[in-house]
């Protein structure tokens, strides 16, 4: 295996122990213990997408306390996460065959603190109620999950085609590609 697939995986690893121990583990600034401030609800980040609706009922539910364990977890843990995400997938990408799709990455980490920035913006303004805020806010949500997955996806395909082409599979007789 080549440092840079070496590299990629170790980081990859640790993406998705970050994403275990977040949603998982039953500790402050937790997805797991935001939902249970929520009753059950899981946070807005999480959703795949939502509306003024559900963001009012959401940060509602959560209470004052809840609201500002979200905000502060907005701004630690997962101030880092997204940087570790986009490392992670930045480091497959290139590691692979697809590497000219790396900005997918970076795209995904940018949106993902758009995001941050557009529910920190609904919990400080909460009560009130800015429904162009909040359906922004939704769509940056479904914007991120969407850009990580096609990001993971290119970084997959990127590593199975190049490691493909280490063992010489898929190549023509003249020894170029397909």
């Amino acid at each position: 295996m080549t440092p840079p697939r070496r590299k990629a995986l170790w980081l990859l690893a640790a993406a998705v122990g970050a994403i275990a121990a977040v949603n998982g583990l039953d500790v402050p600034l937790s997805a797991r213990r935001l939902r249970a401030l929520a009753g059950g609800e899981p946070v807005l980040d999480l959703r795949p997408g939502f509306g003024p609706d559900q963001a009012s009922f959401v940060l509602g539910r959560l209470g004052a306390a809840g609201r500002s364990s979200y905000l502060t977890m907005l701004w630690t843990v997962d101030l880092l996460l997204p940087a570790l995400f986009g490392l992670a997938l930045w480091s497959a990408l290139g590691a692979g065959a697809l590497a000219r799709w790396r900005w997918l990455a970076l795209a995904a980490a940018a949106v993902d603190y758009l995001e941050n920035v557009g529910l920190s913006a609904l919990i400080l303004a909460f009560p009130g109620r800015h429904p162009m805020l909040a359906t922004l806010a939704g769509l940056l949500t479904a914007a991120k999950f969407s850009l990580y997955v096609l990001a993971a996806a290119c970084g997959a395909a990127g590593l199975w085609l190049a490691r493909r082409a280490s063992r010489g599979e898929g190549l023509d007789s003249e020894g170029g590609s397909p």
